[in-house]
Formats: structure tokens, sequence, C-alpha cells
């Protein structure tokens, strides 16, 4: 049996000590008037910044730690949560940023700057333009499969695999969008339609209905070899969750929640987090 772990984050604002919601504006993504982070659920909390508006993290066995923030419009990242700062984008009109990681192509970067929406591997490499006139940002990456980018564009969403590759157009009328990958069981796109949610693997396959309650709002998703995909649906303030796109929902927190974000490995597998009133 899959054993999923379920965490409730809290996260405080160090001045003030104001509350720090999450938003699953990609894979660990959260905005926030500071950031602080850590290594581990008992590990100490590093203050990262006191002025972001968004960030983004993720992790690989090889690289390590991956951070990105936006603060005063401007799009800040570093591996490692000592390491200093590199200014990414300095144009002060970014607002928002989603990041992966994987061993082979190491830390992906993508940004939302004005509407366009810019994309990049590696810290030091250039930027590549990959959309105008987007709403919203996801991204992933694994070894096998390689970068993972999905955008929101006037109520679409297109994917695409690789920053060079071309754009698939994967729904219309779409409110909130979610990917993921891994080695095993590749690309995974998730899609909220008129309050609908829609999943598949592979950017070319057909969806699966996974929740016609027509209230779902957020979305987020998670892939590894072992566990497969997971899949997270904020619906009517009630977080479900399941692994697998023909399982069964489990219903994993109700109440008041803001947002959901979820992560998996194949060592210790699936992890939630939610943000609730």
């Amino acid at each position: 049996m899959k054993v999923r772990r379920l965490l409730y984050l809290f996260v405080f604002v160090l001045l003030g000590m104001a509350s720090l919601p999450l938003v699953s504006t990609g894979a660990g993504a959260f905005s926030a008037s500071a950031v602080s982070a850590k290594q581990g659920l008992s590990g100490t909390w590093t203050q990262e910044s006191t002025t972001a508006t968004a960030t983004a993290v993720a992790s690989d066995p090889t690289n390590g730690p991956l951070i990105a923030v936006v603060s005063g419009g401007i799009v800040y990242a570093k591996e490692g949560l000592s390491a200093s700062w590199t200014v990414e984008d300095s144009s002060t009109t970014a607002t928002s940023v989603a990041v992966a990681s994987d061993k082979t192509n190491g830390p992906l970067i993508a940004v939302l700057d004005n509407g366009t929406v810019y994309a990049k591997e590696g810290l030091s490499s250039s930027w590549t333009t990959e959309a105008t006139g987007a709403t919203a940002i996801a991204v992933a990456s694994d070894p096998t499969n390689g970068p993972l980018i999905a955008v929101l564009v006037g109520g679409t969403v297109y994917a695409k695999d690789g920053l060079s590759s071309s754009w698939t157009t994967e729904a219309t009328g779409a409110s909130a969008t979610a990917v993921a990958s891994d080695p095993t069981n590749g690309p995974l796109i998730a899609v909220v339609v008129g309050g609908i949610l829609y999943a598949k693997d592979g950017l070319s396959s057909s969806w699966t209905v996974e929740d016609t309650s027509t209230t779902a709002t957020s979305v987020a998703a998670a892939s590894d070899p072992t566990n497969g995909p997971l899949i997270a649906v904020t619906d009517n303030g009630t977080v479900y969750a399941k692994d697998g796109l023909s399982s069964t929902w489990t219903t994993e927190y109700s109440g008041t929640v803001a947002s959901v974000a979820v992560a998996s490995d194949a060592t210790n597998g699936p992890l939630i987090a939610v943000s609730h009133s």
C-alpha cells in the first residue's frame, strides 16, 4: 500500500509574525511578504527574503535545493539555502516564478514578466522567450523526458517538452493548470475547466475527467517512478488527493482552504501541504 504523508504546513513571517499563505502557482510555490526556508521538516528556518511577493522551490539529488523569489519585480535565484542570490531578471516587472530540477538537466526556471513567459535551464544561462499574454506558468523536469512547461494564455493551456520545441494546445476555457514528470510515467498535466478537473499522462493523450463537481478551483500535481502520479484538487474549500488518474479520491482536509501544493519522490513517497484559515 502506498503511504501518503500529510503535512499541514504553517509558515510565519518573522517580521511582524503574519501568516505566510501558500499558493499553487507551481511546484512548491507560494506568495509572501517574507520568505523563510528549511531542509527537512525538523530543520531550522533560514530567512531568505523580507520583501518577496512570490517564491518557488525545487530540489534534486545532484544539484540540491533551488529557490527563487520575486522581490520588487526582480527575480532572484540560488542553489542552496545559504548561497548568495543571483539576479535572474532585473526588469522590475516580474510577477511570478516557477522552478524545477533534475539530476541530468539541472535547474529549470520560468518567470512571468509583464505577461511574457521566459524560461532557461541553469541560473547562468540565457533566457528563452516562451509565450506572450500569459497569466500563469507551471514547470516540471525529469532526467529522461527533460523540461516540461505549461502556460495559461487567455484561458487556453499550452504545453511542451523542451524549451525550444513547439507548443501543443492542451485545453481551452481553463482557469488553472499543473504539471509533473518522472522518468517512468512521463509528463503529467492537469487543468481545471469550468470547475471540472481533467488530467492526462502525456501531452498528446486523451483527457480523463478526474472531478466532475464543477466547483474545483485549483490543482497541484507531482509524480515519481515508484508511486506514480499524485493529484490534489481544491474543491469548494476541501482538498482531495489521489495516487494515479484512475484511483479513488481521498478527502485530505475539509475547511476553508486557500490552496494546495504536492511533491513526491521514490523514497519518501507523496507529500501534500495545504494553506487554510
